[in-house]
């Protein structure tokens, strides 16, 4: 295969074809990874004095850890506070943190950033990026990146792990990015709390439903070995995880985690949508070979198995 001259410039487009038709997969994909990994390349580089940046995420799982083996159009990150100060203080020390995040995406060629459109809380800056698309777009990728930043603070130590975009990896180049990564068990129990409360709190008419909702139960599944073997750690993560997010009203169920837990898991196994748009979902991101990706009623049957820790 032909090497990709420098990672500042637009890949080559046959290069893109080329990874594409040896993976089986759309060019779209291919294309959309390399300018996802020049995103986090710019956050990685970018130095705070108030936050650490954090990678988190199913991106995290698959590009930093490589547990999971599905394409993801979000890249999400934690934001650890490396000191405390009044609310003042840290208010104003976010604020410093978002402007430079901001600055450092937007110095990247080719990306393409509207800040009138960056929705910022206090708790989260979230916005999209474009990038040029020289290939026709999957049905199942939405336009352009999707970028999330959380000062919910991290309850695992984080592990430092290299990055490495599809075109990088398969003209063997070096890995592009080294930043930190959010502990998979951390992720896979945030996981277990969104899917609970996302069934359970779901309308399917309301403006923005997500169906790719279901990824949280691939996920899950991918990881069971994981999790397996960190069982008594996850418990408890998961359950700070529930708790925190049951602090805002539209997360919360109004039950308690386990019983949460066996409520979504009814609703996932009666409602024949969620077996469709798990197929659907699958089909569309996941690059693992047929052998080794699980159906639903297998993944189903892990979930099934992690709410029997619950107490």
């Amino acid at each position: 295969m032909a090497s990709q001259s420098s990672i500042s410039m637009s890949p080559d487009p046959e290069i893109i074809e080329e990874i594409a038709a040896e993976m089986g997969i759309s060019s779209a994909f291919v294309e959309k990874d390399w300018y996802s990994v020049q995103a986090l390349k710019a956050v990685a580089e970018y130095e705070s004095d108030g936050f650490q940046t954090i990678f988190s995420g199913g991106t995290s799982l698959s590009k930093g850890y490589g547990l999971i083996q599905r394409f993801s159009e979000d890249l999400d990150f934690r934001c650890l506070a490396l000191g405390t100060g009044t609310k003042a203080q840290m208010k104003k020390a976010r604020s410093a943190y978002r402007k430079g995040i901001l600055d450092a995406v937007e110095s990247v060629d080719l990306l393409v950033l509207d800040r009138d459109l960056v929705d910022v809380a206090s708790n989260y800056v979230k916005f999209e990026l474009g990038y040029p698309q020289n290939h026709d777009v999957s049905a199942a990728l939405r336009a352009g990146l999707q970028i999330e930043f959380s000062f919910t603070q991290p309850r695992l130590d984080a592990e430092i792990r290299q990055v490495q975009s599809l075109v990088s990896y398969f003209t063997e180049a070096e890995p592009e990015v080294e930043i930190l990564c959010l502990s998979p068990i951390e992720t896979a129990a945030d996981k277990l709390s969104a899917l609970t409360w996302r069934v359970l709190k779901r309308d399917r008419s309301a403006h923005g439903d997500d169906p790719t909702m279901i990824r949280h139960l691939h996920d899950i599944a991918a990881l069971i070995s994981v999790i397996r073997e960190n069982q008594d750690l996850f418990v408890e993560v998961a359950e700070s995880s529930f708790d925190g997010d049951r602090q805002s009203s539209k997360r919360d169920t109004d039950a308690t985690f386990v019983e949460s837990i066996h409520a979504a898991l009814k609703c996932l196994e009666s409602d024949e949508e969620y077996r469709a748009e798990y197929s659907q979902f699958v089909d569309a991101m996941s690059y693992a070979d047929d052998d080794e990706n699980m159906d639903f009623d297998s993944a189903l049957e892990m979930l099934s198995e992690v709410g029997g820790w619950f107490a």
